[in-house]
């Protein structure tokens, strides 16, 4: 092969490297405190929390999930999302972090259920107890647990992964 032929291959090839890694970038966690994740799955274990506007860099993609690299510590892991934007967030000094959305509140947001429509359901039923229902509410189901209860059923998660984070 030339010289000529081989110099242009190179170039080639270092183009398209530099394309690929470019296009993963960085993003901002868009929410007031981000999971990363050990598997690209709603009940992976938790190994860090990232909080508003801290920045990763993007490794990978994965359906909806990106595995990402902490900028300021350099944990990796996987992130969904929905709770990452492409795009700087910075607070100047003293300015406090308002009423963000937290990772839960997307997802139920995603399901078109917000604060708006359950206070139309409480409204359309006054007479009905939610005792129950805010008792449920309070209930704190640990990763572990669920990824147990998931493996015993011998289920999975619908975002994929085996429902034991294995």
């Amino acid at each position: 092969m030339g010289l000529r032929i081989q110099l242009v291959l190179v170039l080639v090839l270092s183009l398209a490297a530099t394309a690929v890694w470019a296009g993963q970038g960085w993003r901002s966690v868009a929410v007031r405190q981000g999971a990363v994740r050990v598997s690209p799955m709603p009940f992976g274990k938790i190994i860090a929390t990232l909080g508003y506007g801290e920045r990763v860099n993007v490794l990978a993609e994965q359906g909806l999930w990106f595995k990402v690299r902490d900028q300021r510590q350099g944990r990796e892991g996987w992130m969904h999302s929905a709770s990452l934007i492409a795009k700087p967030i910075t607070l100047k000094p003293g300015e406090r972090l308002g009423g963000g959305a937290s990772e839960d509140e997307l997802a139920l947001g995603g399901k078109g259920f917000n604060a708006q429509v359950e206070a139309e359901y409480k409204a359309r039923g006054k007479n009905l107890d939610y005792a129950s229902v805010d008792w449920m509410e309070r209930i704190q189901v640990s990763p572990e647990a669920m990824r147990e209860f998931l493996a015993k059923g011998g289920l999975q998660s619908p975002e994929g992964g085996a429902g034991h984070g294995k």
